[in-house]
């Protein structure tokens, strides 16, 4: 962009005035242009150029960071706790206060642990499995895998719930990315899925500012641009924190000693300490993000959460029925037989 290198520069300044604009414009592009406040989200300034309008935030983007609240925040304050930032249920302010206190807590893992096991009721279960993941274009082919997995779990077979939910997972994240990227539907690797969501991220947030020819970031800085992003619209501050959650706990590396909850672990039995009944709750958590990047654009997966209906409940008290039938004597009765491990 012909004032890319006056533009940066500018936007490393504590904080912008439109003379400050000009000025910086005479100075060093010898070119007098128009500027005038605009609030996208957060204030900032169009500049009117001969290559077309620029917006520029009021202050670097770092200090929005470290100041402004945002879904991306609250998932980096729940890394330690290996914990993904649920939707729809849950309102920002609440599920700032539940992360503080899980990370203040005497032991923070068994408190997200403790925290996931009660968010996982029967009725949230059945609501997601009947309204979203059925709904979904990238999902409802594996429909009857999460079916049988959410009864595995119910039925206290952790084992088998938590892995049958992995390749539901990759499946799904492959099929939403190729819907929107047309990338290859093939793909299984970490890597490229973790930059494909880069790629929603930005093109999901660029709708917002198709009127300009350059915003912070834009084609020379892909972290500062998804970090503006994550400022000015919602969705890509969602997805974002999602991208934080795969990157960091569920697909990092598997080398040297790290926490049971991570997909190569798991697929690889790499160890055997993976079935917390609360890492059945954090895959199926990573599910719903997957209907939420579907349910911009695909109007028969809701976007907010509509409620819990009498079919929901119905479904629910099956759940609840068959854990208290079967789930609840089956480790005794286990144990009696001399199986041990439960």
């Amino acid at each position: 962009m012909k004032y890319e290198k006056t533009l940066r520069k500018l936007s490393g300044n504590p904080k912008l005035t439109e003379e400050l604009i000009v000025a910086a414009f005479n100075k060093y592009e010898n070119k007098d242009v128009d500027v005038c406040a605009k609030t996208i989200e957060k204030p900032g300034f169009e500049i009117a150029t001969d290559v077309g309008l620029c917006f520029i935030t009021e202050r670097p983007i770092s200090y929005y960071n470290e100041r402004w609240g945002r879904i991306t925040g609250a998932q980096e304050r729940a890394l330690p706790l290996f914990l993904p930032v649920p939707l729809h249920i849950i309102g920002e302010g609440q599920l700032n206060q539940a992360i503080f206190e899980m990370n203040n807590a005497e032991n923070p893992k068994d408190a997200a642990d403790s925290w996931l096991n009660e968010f996982f009721a029967p009725e949230i279960a059945a609501t997601y499995f009947n309204k979203f993941f059925s709904a979904s274009d990238s999902l409802k082919d594996y429909r009857l895998i999460v079916f049988e997995a959410i009864e595995a779990y119910y039925l206290g077979m952790d084992h088998v719930a938590i892995m049958s939910l992995i390749p539901v997972f990759e499946a799904g994240l492959r099929n939403i990315q190729n819907s929107r990227l047309c990338v290859d539907p093939g793909n299984v690797s970490g890597e490229k899925f973790e930059r494909y969501l880069r790629d929603i991220i930005i093109q999901w947030g660029r709708r917002r500012l198709e009127a300009y020819a350059w915003h912070p970031g834009k084609d020379y800085n892909q972290p500062v641009e998804i970090d503006f992003l994550t400022h000015i619209c919602p969705q890509s501050d969602v997805i974002n924190a999602f991208r934080i959650y795969f990157k960091n706990i569920l697909y990092k590396p598997s080398y040297g000693d790290v926490d049971g909850f991570n997909r190569h672990i798991i697929m690889h039995l790499l160890k055997n300490d993976f079935n917390n009944p609360a890492n059945f709750a954090r895959i199926f958590i990573c599910l719903t993000h997957i209907t939420f990047i579907e349910s911009l654009e695909n109007k028969n997966v809701p976007f907010f959460w509509r409620g819990i209906d009498d079919r929901d409940l119905e479904v629910a008290a099956y759940f609840t029925g068959i854990s208290r039938m079967l789930g609840d004597p089956r480790r005794p009765i286990l144990r009696s037989l001399g199986v041990d491990g439960y």
